[in-house]
């Protein structure tokens, strides 16, 4: 790999993270409503992309069952979005929690906070599931996000990015595609929650990687 691709690969993933990063604390936290109505974004273009993806896995996989991809990838997926929205305001709310009698009439509660940009690696097997769940629980939760999808299944890559980038503008979702390289330097990035997917050997590289955010 030439070392000035390498350099300009690593400079895009680390200014999208500095823009997603810096909409974070401009913005602060979405409001409940702003998460559901993200969320019901994201499920209406699943389900209006669905038909692309039994295309574009079936390319990729040189043959795969359109039914296996609209229960496992599809059906499954917007499932989980549904469950997201119906829990999300009791998942939101403050806990309270039992205060000792010595620090008495004081109150205590944990009140659930956002962590910023989370990025997601997903592998090739489920590309769409296991890429777009991942996203929903990060939207959520009230972060931003960065998608790296396999390599392996490029055209359904391809089509997570058009159809992320028509719904979400960059400072909140962005997908970033390409080979080992742009793996190898997305897992070197400072987010702050990363989420893997994928092989033991490439699980250990990652976590080697993440380990110097630490």
């Amino acid at each position: 790999m030439n070392v000035h691709v390498t350099i300009a690969v690593a400079s895009r993933l680390t200014d999208i993270l500095s823009s997603q990063r810096a909409a974070f604390l401009r913005d602060g936290q979405p409001t409940l409503a702003a998460r559901k109505a993200d969320l019901l974004k994201l499920k209406k273009a699943v389900r209006a992309r669905l038909p692309e993806f039994e295309k574009s896995l079936n390319s990729d996989f040189q043959g795969r069952s359109a039914k296996e991809t609209m229960i496992l990838e599809g059906v499954a997926l917007v499932q989980g979005i549904n469950y997201l929205r119906r829990n999300l305001k009791g998942w939101m709310r403050p806990q309270k929690r039992h205060v000792e009698t010595q620090f008495m009439p004081g109150r205590a509660r944990v009140v659930h906070q956002p962590l910023g940009v989370v990025g997601i690696m997903s592998p090739w097997n489920f590309p769409v599931g296991l890429s777009l769940m991942p996203l929903a629980t990060a939207i959520a939760a009230g972060n931003r996000a960065m998608i790296k999808p396999s390599e392996y299944t490029p055209a359904t890559g391809d089509l997570l990015a058009e159809m992320l980038g028509e719904i979400f503008p960059e400072e909140q979702v962005a997908v970033v595609t390409g080979g080992p390289d742009v793996g190898s330097a997305f897992s070197s990035l400072p987010f702050d929650h990363l989420v893997f997917t994928g092989s033991t050997p490439v699980g250990k590289a990652v976590m080697k990687a993440a380990s110097a955010n630490l």
